[in-house]
């Protein structure tokens, strides 16, 4: 164990979910899962023991679902049947393709917005994979993450018309309130593009984060990026969003917690700061579900156990399990849970009533749900009230 690292704080056993041969209950503070395909999974990426390497037939689809392929060990994958050996190293070459076509993308996106004097700034994809991996093809994916501030974004769109680049079908400008990203489509098939006006699609969070001042090599081209201090909040902060429901995103977590460039006393200082402890408690419990990860010192300090971050965690590793899209999960929970667990999983009453009215933000499919006459956009609000009720 690191120095300054310790053990996750121990908690009471209880039951938590039962559904055929998947069991699970929390002992000593993490959560046993009995899962085949997420323990095969976890056991071809190296973590933890199997009794066997017997496959379950839906292990190349359960790998796939979770983006992990270029994560897999490879001595462990020559030690599985032909057939399942065969299937993932297909998608491991999959997972890297692609992870060259986004790096290759992003190399010249950056150099031609840097040209103009422009600080774009790369999330996950990419950038990523090299700040915690330390590889290219560790991670592939179907788009590219660029933040850019708003008043950036008209130069940057004409630089971006110039490299083929458009705003996708049913995309205006000026954005809808709760929408944070534009998409961007290329006529001959490259690589789709999100322009970020913030990092999160919830206004609250992270908004007072610091100037991203990092910065790496990819293919000789300088890329910026998120500081492993401020990436470490801002990926577990977007996690949360989605429920930790993928595996990808929970390794790269786990990856980035190693980080010899990571500021650990700084990270803990921003979980405090932007209210977001409760949400670092859930993904910790995760994380040590999954990888066995210790908990530096400077964020078991901070955490906050909750029975909020008790039902996040829990139903994380049930979305894990079967493979759950967004969708599925607010189908699960139903939508007044599912604005419950997000409301209370926030540290503070400012947090708290700021993730409200995030929920209530219209989006672009609010705006295009129901066409109002200028004069009543005011009323799109109440849209996105009635679709967060009634959506299936």
């Amino acid at each position: 164990m690191r120095p300054g690292w310790t053990a996750s704080q121990a908690a009471p056993s209880e039951p938590v979910w039962r559904a055929g041969h998947h069991v699970r209950s929390v002992e000593n503070g993490v959560i046993r899962s009995e899962n085949v395909l997420l323990r095969q999974t976890l056991w071809l990426m190296g973590f933890g023991c199997l009794a066997h390497t017997s496959p379950d037939s839906g292990l190349a689809a359960f790998v796939r679902h979770h983006g992990i392929a270029g994560l897999i060990d490879t001595p462990r994958l020559r030690a599985m049947a032909a057939h399942t050996a065969t299937a993932l190293a297909q998608e491991q070459r999959r997972i890297t393709l692609r992870a060259l076509q986004l790096g290759a993308a992003l190399t010249r996106l950056s150099r031609a917005l840097d040209e103009q004097q422009l600080r774009p700034v790369a999330l996950k994809g990419p950038a990523l994979a090299l700040q915690a991996h330390g590889r290219l093809s560790a991670r592939g994916g179907v788009d590219l993450d660029i933040l850019l501030p708003e008043q950036h974004w008209p130069k940057a769109l004409e630089v971006l018309a110039r490299q083929g680049y458009h705003p996708a079908p049913g995309q205006t400008l000026p954005l809808p309130a709760g929408t944070h990203e534009l998409v961007l489509l290329h006529a001959q098939g490259q690589p789709r593009v999100e322009l970020h006006r913030r990092l999160l699609r919830r206004k609250h969070l992270l908004a007072d984060a610091a100037t991203p001042a990092s910065t790496l090599d990819l293919q000789g081209t300088p890329v910026n990026c998120l500081a492993p201090d401020q990436a470490l909040p801002y990926l577990i902060a977007h996690a949360n969003q989605h429920c930790f429901r993928r595996l990808i995103w929970l390794v790269d977590i786990h990856a980035l917690l190693t980080h010899p460039g990571l500021d650990m006393e700084q990270a803990a200082r921003q979980f405090r700061r932007n209210g977001t402890c409760a949400m670092l408690d859930a993904c910790l419990s995760v994380l040590a579900t999954l990888f066995a990860t210790p908990v530096p010192a400077a964020l078991e300090q901070v955490r906050r156990p909750c029975r909020s971050s008790r039902a996040m965690a829990a139903l994380a590793l049930q979305a894990i399990e079967q493979c759950w899209s967004d969708e599925q999960i607010a189908a699960h929970l139903g939508p007044m849970r599912r604005v419950a667990l997000d409301v209370t999983l926030q540290d503070g009453l400012r947090q708290r009533l700021g993730a409200l009215c995030d929920w209530l933000s219209p989006t672009g499919k609010d705006n295009h749900s129901a066409t109002l006459p200028a004069p009543l956009a005011f009323l799109y609000p109440v849209v996105r009230l009635y679709r967060v009720l009634v959506r299936p």
